[in-house]
């Protein structure tokens, strides 16, 4: 059985469309969250750290190919809201909040969008809003791509790690190496909110 399972893993990692569909699932993840994409990611990566195959850095590239398509399409469709949002009254609940977004984006916009890649729903209505109250597209796409890569680059290589360690035992490796993807999107979320309350507690310090 364990046989079976693992040539059958092997034929769908090495198949010639599993990287295209890599490029699929991460464009359809920033578009409709439903399925993440950090999973289909990090088997790939654990299967190449246990075996060599797939290519590593065509992973990576492939599925930073995806993500940035699928994020600057979301953003644009967040532009269809623009309208809706200049007929906000200012002093209102919804006004509010988002006179909030923009000044939070003004304080934290970068780490922020680079954050919050590792947090399917939040990269989600992040980059909506983002396109609806016209942040500028240069700055996104800058800080975005930056995040893609960071994001691409730690859950591939935190998975690969996992599937170097039993090479020998390639289920084991790519179990090892999807915990270990999961590993390093909780340990960024942690770090996120502890960033947060630090810069709170900075801007608190300075207004005082």
């Amino acid at each position: 059985m364990q046989d079976q399972l693992t040539l059958w893993v092997e034929s769908v990692v090495n198949y010639p469309a599993f990287l295209p569909i890599v490029t699929l699932f991460t464009l359809v993840d920033s578009l409709v969250p439903l399925i993440p994409s950090e999973t289909i990611l990090s088997i790939g990566a654990a299967w190449s750290g246990s075996t060599g195959s797939p290519d590593i850095w065509h992973l990576i590239w492939f599925a930073v190919a995806g993500a940035m398509i699928g994020d600057n399409i979301c953003f644009y469709a967040g532009h269809r809201f623009k309208d809706r949002v200049d007929r906000i009254r200012p002093n209102s609940r919804p006004g509010r909040a988002l006179s909030w977004i923009r000044r939070a984006m003004r304080l934290y916009g970068g780490a922020a969008i680079i954050i919050a890649r590792f947090i399917p729903w939040a990269r989600w209505v992040l980059t909506l809003m983002l396109g609806s109250v016209r942040y500028n597209w240069f700055l996104f796409f800058f800080f975005d791509t930056l995040g893609v890569l960071v994001w691409a680059g730690m859950i591939s290589g935190a998975s690969y790690l996992g599937g170097m360690l039993f090479q020998g035992s390639p289920l084991i490796g790519m179990v090892a190496g999807i915990l270990a993807g999961m590993l390093v999107g909780l340990l960024v979320q942690k770090a996120q909110g502890r960033f947060m309350e630090w810069r709170d507690e900075r801007q608190a310090l300075s207004r005082a």
